[in-house]
């Protein structure tokens, strides 16, 4: 069955490939949308792309990263891709036609918090938790920008496994709200063991759009996002995308 996904996706990418490389592919764990290297599920994203770019003949290498250096990474030439990129953190990086996720803005808190997202100015009133260069919506990003040198509105984090230390921090009342995806949240705070602790609060309304984003700065770039968004709809046309959603109990987001 493998190998005969691989044979079906090729038809989609082979014929485009003119060099076979390298791609490394980096970010900060994102689960679902890409996890912990080596571990037993490496993350939506990052099957889609081994079973893309190994059809089109690449070898793929996955990197943990924080997010700040996997970006400036890629758009020098130190890596080839960035996983988990939107058009606003990653600006200036090379995309795809296919986006890999369509994301809300959701709001977490405690079981017991009465705190409810109405806007920007419910936000004023509480401690939010996120994570360092992540793309939150310009209307946050510029909030997070002018507080984040204050602890009782905004706290950045930019260590290994940013989410998991924000909701431990939730968990012990140092900040009131968790600010990430929905998928994101769920998954990590089930691992966690806390999913029964914590609530969602409220979601924005403008949805991002995730991809992987290639290097500016290395000839293959435009090659890999074509080959990329070509694989992702043969994925999605012969039923292998949903194979693959469906084992991390995901819907196609489309």
């Amino acid at each position: 069955m493998v190998r005969l996904t691989i044979n079906l996706i090729a038809i989609f990418v082979v014929a485009t490939t003119t060099m076979a490389t390298e791609v490394v592919l980096v970010a900060d764990p994102w689960p679902p949308f890409n996890m912990e290297v080596g571990s037993e599920q490496e993350g939506y994203i990052v099957d889609v792309a081994r079973i893309v770019f190994e059809a089109a003949g690449h070898t793929v290498v996955y990197k943990n990263v924080p997010w700040k250096r996997a970006v400036s990474g890629t758009r020098s030439v130190k890596y080839t891709g960035a996983i988990g990129a939107s058009k606003t953190d990653g600006e200036g990086l090379v995309f795809p036609d296919e986006e890999l996720a369509r994301n809300l803005l959701n709001f977490y808190v405690l079981k017991d918090s009465p705190w409810k997202f109405e806007g920007l100015s419910s936000i004023e009133a509480v401690a939010i938790g996120v994570i360092g260069g992540y793309d939150y919506r310009d209307w946050l990003n510029e909030y997070i920008r002018t507080h984040s040198g204050n602890d009782d509105r905004v706290q950045v984090l930019s260590a290994h496994d940013p989410l998991k230390q924000n909701l431990n921090k939730l968990l012990y009342r140092r900040i009131d709200v968790v600010v990430d995806t929905e998928a994101a949240i769920r998954y990590k705070a089930n691992k966690l063991g806390i999913l029964d602790k914590i609530k969602p609060a409220g979601c924005g309304e403008e949805p991002a759009y995730i991809y992987i984003a290639f290097s500016p700065n290395r000839p293959e770039s435009p090659m890999l996002a074509r080959q990329l968004s070509d694989g992702i709809r043969g994925l999605r046309q012969n039923g292998q995308l949903k194979k693959i959603l469906d084992s991390y109990g995901l819907l196609d987001w489309k």
